[in-house]
């Protein structure tokens, strides 16, 4: 039988760290127990549409479906599991919790392709309703990469340089509130640069790279200012948690990012690869119809890798039109 003191109900006894709390307890509030259904039915939503297109004969990535598990895992860990205990008593695991929801999380659902999916297993009815809300201007308006970049960078000032953290750690529901809130915020602002979707706003790899560049020095700002702090961030915590939090989420943010610009910078780079292939193509069948023309023309020597100027195209057919004139005329 499993004793009940493994189940975390709410808040850690206090902020020290304890492996026990973190490896093994689970939240069982309702808010927690809503979470994990909605996180299991997006499992269980995600798996039916890869099955649905094995049947239709359409392999799915087995990557894609591995980013999306591992996704939707860390959102438990985060918010139903050993971590949620400590977000409110220890600030510094509020912030790896935070990471965990705006910078870890929404870029693996990002590269799952959850819209791809879902378009290419629904019914036509059902695709035709995807395209409909992608292109709804309210959706269009807080997808525009300006506004997400706002939205998420504000977020975080928001919440740890004004009262609010404080208030959150004190009052359950705008806590919660928080969680979802950072999760969209941070999908919002991910989803146009390392997801593989199709998109209202198609940016260019560099732009993307440039947007994650222009952000870094306002993490690390946030998390020195945090780190450098002369009260805690909320009475709850000590200076001293305050100041491992600050560094904890410069660090953490930095490697969130490094981690976004080799997502991008290999993304780039299957681009151009596969753009490179295309152009070979095109080339190999411009040669191909190239000869087959010479030949055509008398031309039986052309060598490989060279095409008929336009202009000589044009003299030779024009020379072949008189040699043909004249054995008429004969």
């Amino acid at each position: 039988m499993i004793s009940a003191h493994i189940f975390a109900f709410g808040d850690a006894p206090n902020s020290v760290v304890s492996f026990r709390i973190l490896l093994t307890t689970f939240q069982t509030g309702p808010l927690a127990l809503l979470a994990d259904a909605v996180e299991f039915a997006a499992l269980v939503l995600y798996g039916l549409g890869v099955r649905r297109l094995a049947k239709r004969g359409r392999s799915w990535s087995i990557a894609s479906s591995v980013a999306f598990f591992i996704a939707v895992f860390l959102i438990w860990y985060a918010v139903g599991a050993g971590l949620a205990a400590y977000d409110s008593v220890n600030v510094t695991m509020h912030v790896l919790q935070h990471i965990i929801l705006m910078m870890a999380a929404p870029p693996l659902v990002a590269l799952s392709k959850p819209v791809t999916l879902a378009s290419q297993a629904l019914s036509r009815k059902g695709q035709v309703r995807i395209i409909k809300v992608l292109h709804n201007p309210l959706v269009a308006v807080v997808t525009f990469p300006f506004v997400t970049w706002f939205l998420y960078f504000g977020t975080m000032y928001a919440y740890f340089m004004t009262p609010l953290y404080a208030y959150s750690v004190s009052h359950l529901l705008f806590h919660d509130g928080t969680h979802l809130w950072f999760f969209l915020t941070g999908f919002l602002y991910w989803y146009p640069l390392v997801g593989l979707d199709s998109s209202r706003w198609r940016l260019s790899y560099p732009a993307k790279l440039g947007i994650l560049f222009v952000g870094m020095p306002f993490e690390t700002f946030l998390g020195i200012a945090i780190a450098s702090m002369r009260h805690p961030l909320a009475p709850i915590n000590t200076l001293a948690n305050t100041h491992a939090a600050g560094d904890t989420f410069w660090i953490l943010s930095m490697v969130s990012t490094a981690a976004g610009i080799v997502i991008i910078t290999y993304q780039w780079f299957r681009q151009l690869e596969r753009n490179t292939k295309r152009e070979d193509r095109r080339a190999e069948v411009a040669q191909a119809e190239s000869k087959a023309k010479a030949k055509e023309l008398g031309i039986y020597d052309l060598p490989d890798g060279f095409t008929i100027p336009w202009w000589r195209i044009d003299e030779l057919e024009a020379q072949k039109r008189k040699a043909s004139g004249r054995e008429g005329t004969a």
